[in-house]
């Protein structure tokens, strides 16, 4: 467990990044003067960075180690928050923003997939989501820092904070072993078989291996196994999920918190804040809750709940828009609705998405299959970032709401009839499940 723990520390640095902008943006612009294109091209650079960092992070990891690429991700992020300190402009503003987009972007990869090859089957739910737990809280900590620097305005404190956490990973890494599957992957049996004994023991250690082999050495590692006939079903359930987590609207909302409270018509700069910490609260609990769950009822069932809940509480905002637009009224309620939402996200999409994009892929292309989907998932988030204030501008928050709304439903049903259960079943036996469907349906189609 201690080391699922410290790995997920990751989640903070990711959490932090995307809560921290939402209550910098109503500081910066005292700074550094900026338009609101511009305030959308700041929010989405992190993201448009992750894009870098997650295309990348899949190929390192794979050929040097899951380890590696963790320690590569602080030290990013370090490096990072440091130039973001003396940022002085709006390009400054944009590359340091950018940098630390590429360690969202390793981070996101790299975490889930360490602690998926590290852990056992019975408990993978649980310690891949505590990640997500850790990206919550690391939320939360980001609103609580806004909130805390909201009278003296010193937006880059806001920033720093963040050094804590990765200079303790970039540390605790270099103590952590690696993955077993990725040594087996590498001839590095001995050495796999260690780390089993000391982190899992069992007396079937040596049929695990064999097992974690037969299944690398079925096929050739390379990108185009992602859309060969045998792994096609996988990769498009795996970059759905993946993408449509993003269309929800979740990073929207959160980055742009205080700004869309206040709009709805709550006053005042620290009232919007302590909104957004509220925000920041419900999240880390509820997610807490589907931790605690994920392993019990399962990754399915939690996934259409959620996701369920999110639609409805996207078709209350926009009524609470149509109804009582820029009121206090509409402030109130929106508050409401954005709890409600955060709620459903959290104990639905929020946890399972990380773990679906960890169990669908074989090893020998686990990393770069991650790194696929999280590439499309942060390209959607960067284009979300960018463009929600003008594109809510342009249709009105109503018609914002709903528009996320219908594309929260298409999630619902691709889902109901598409994403497997895989609770308590092993990555071999899951990628079993895959081989033997994806057989048949390529002989029922040749027939």
């Amino acid at each position: 467990m201690w080391i699922a723990c410290l790995v997920s520390v990751g989640g903070i640095l990711y959490g932090y990044d995307i809560g921290v902008i939402s209550g910098a943006l109503l500081f910066i612009k005292n700074t550094i003067p900026m338009t609101d294109m511009q305030v959308g091209i700041i929010v989405g650079a992190v993201l448009a960075g992750s894009l870098i960092g997650t295309f990348t992070a899949g190929p390192i990891g794979d050929r040097y180690g899951r380890k590696s690429l963790i320690i590569l991700s602080s030290f990013v992020f370090i490096v990072g928050v440091i130039f973001i300190l003396y940022a002085h402009s709006f390009l400054m503003l944009l590359y340091a923003r950018l940098l630390l987009g590429i360690g969202v972007g390793i981070v996101s990869v790299a975490v889930p997939l360490y602690v998926a090859e590290i852990v056992p089957a019975k408990s993978r739910g649980k310690y891949v989501t505590f990640f997500q737990l850790l990206l919550t809280f690391g939320i939360v900590l980001a609103y609580f820092m806004d909130l805390i620097f909201t009278p003296s305005g010193n937006w880059r404190a806001m920033f720093a904070i963040v050094l804590i956490p990765a200079l303790l990973l970039f540390i605790g890494m270099l103590f952590l072993p690696e993955t077993p599957r990725w040594l087996i992957a590498h001839q590095r049996d001995q050495k796999a078989r260690e780390i089993l004994l000391r982190i899992h023991p069992t007396s079937t250690i040596d049929d695990d291996i064999e097992i974690i082999k037969n299944n690398f050495c079925r096929t050739k590692k390379s990108w185009l196994e992602l859309f060969k006939n045998h792994q096609y079903q996988q990769t498009a359930i795996a970059v759905f999920v993946a993408v449509f987590n993003q269309l929800t609207g979740i990073n929207a909302f959160l980055q742009y918190a205080p700004l869309v409270l206040k709009n709805a018509g709550l006053g005042s700069n620290f009232v919007t804040m302590l909104g957004s910490f509220g925000i920041g609260i419900l999240n880390f609990i509820c997610t807490m809750v589907a931790m605690i769950l994920i392993d019990r009822i399962g990754r399915r069932p939690l996934l259409l709940i959620g996701v369920l809940g999110v639609f409805g509480a996207e078709i209350y905002l926009g009524l609470t828009q149509y109804l009582f637009a820029h009121t206090l009224m509409s402030g109130v309620l929106s508050l409401i609705g954005l709890f409600a939402f955060i709620i459903f996200f959290a104990i639905g999409p929020g946890v399972v998405v990380w773990l679906t994009l960890a169990e669908l892929f074989p090893t020998h292309i686990r990393g770069q299959g991650m790194s696929f989907c999280l590439f499309l998932n942060s390209l959607a988030s960067t284009l979300l970032a960018t463009f929600f204030l003008p594109l809510s501008k342009m249709l009105g928050m109503t018609e914002t709401y709903w528009l996320f709304a219908g594309l929260s439903f298409v999630y619902f049903i691709v889902v109901y009839f598409y994403l497997p259960e895989t609770k308590m079943k092993s990555l071999e036996d899951i990628q079993q499940y895959f081989h033997k469907k994806n057989k048949t349906l390529v002989i029922e189609t040749q027939g």
